[in-house]
């Protein structure tokens, strides 16, 4: 892999970020994809950005996006180009843009900003995993998973499906409920790829999540395996970009997660 894909995606990346900051609390238009998820057209734009700068530039890779996009390729840009987007239309301030590069369920590099704190997140895999600020122009920082080995000392982010009305939506804010009773604390931050460059920042220790896309994690994984974190699916097993559950962890704590929701 070149050096120059990694460059294009974060460059692709910076510029979603600048449309998310130009327009946050101010987007003029939201529909429903669902009872509860959500779209704006800011959604739409940063995903016109995101893959007019893949396609210019690596016009051989194929494109898979949130919002329609999808050209065929060995190689895939995996794009949320809002991850968080409900969060945005709240104006509660955790949402960005997730560019991940696949080969098959192989993340081959990932991309993941947080515009609000100026940070962007960014791993290739087999070279570490690095924060820097928003525009890469200060001197990039590794990052590497906490050493927490104590769930008391845990904080874990979660998130439940959208499907509210079924056993398995019970049987989840069941085991949610036992977890917390035996960890510090427990968040629903309501976005995943920033999720995963947390716990590869040593901010939070797990997440825990049912029906995620693969847009939604893919910018992540590489960045938290990257950093000494480990991503299965509930049972322990290897993850697939289409895996329903997934459970990433600072590894530390993993088998011990994994023992509660297996």
């Amino acid at each position: 892999m070149s050096v120059n894909d990694l460059e294009v995606a974060i460059r692709a990346s910076i510029r979603a970020s600048e449309i998310i900051l130009e327009n946050y609390g101010k987007y003029k238009q939201l529909d429903f994809k669902s009872d509860i998820d959500v779209v704006t057209e800011v959604d739409h734009k940063c995903e016109e950005a995101i893959t007019k700068i893949l396609r210019e530039e690596t016009p051989e890779y194929g494109i898979i996006a949130e919002e329609g996009t999808n050209f065929p390729g060995e190689k895939v840009w995996v794009v949320d180009p809002l991850d968080g987007t409900i969060n945005f239309s709240h104006s509660f301030p955790v949402f960005g843009p997730s560019i991940g590069l696949c080969k098959g369920d192989e993340v081959l590099l990932g991309v993941v900003t947080d515009p609000l704190r100026n940070e962007l997140f960014y791993a290739e895999r087999g070279s570490g995993a690095f924060v820097n600020d928003l525009h890469n122009k200060g001197t990039p920082r590794r990052i590497h998973v906490s050493d927490v080995n104590d769930l008391k000392k845990a904080i874990i982010n979660c998130g439940l499906p959208f499907k509210r009305q079924d056993e398995y939506y019970q049987k989840m804010g069941e085991k949610l409920v036992a977890l917390h009773r035996d960890i510090q604390s427990i968040r629903y931050l309501g976005v995943a790829a920033i999720s995963l460059a947390y716990i590869a920042a040593g901010r939070i220790e797990g997440y825990i999540v049912s029906g995620p896309h693969p847009w939604d994690m893919a910018g992540g994984i590489v960045i938290l395996e990257e950093a000494g974190g480990k991503i299965t699916n509930f049972q322990g097993e290897p993850y697939t970009l289409d895996s329903f559950e997934w459970m990433a962890t600072n590894g530390h704590l993993h088998d011990t997660l994994v023992d509660r929701y297996k």
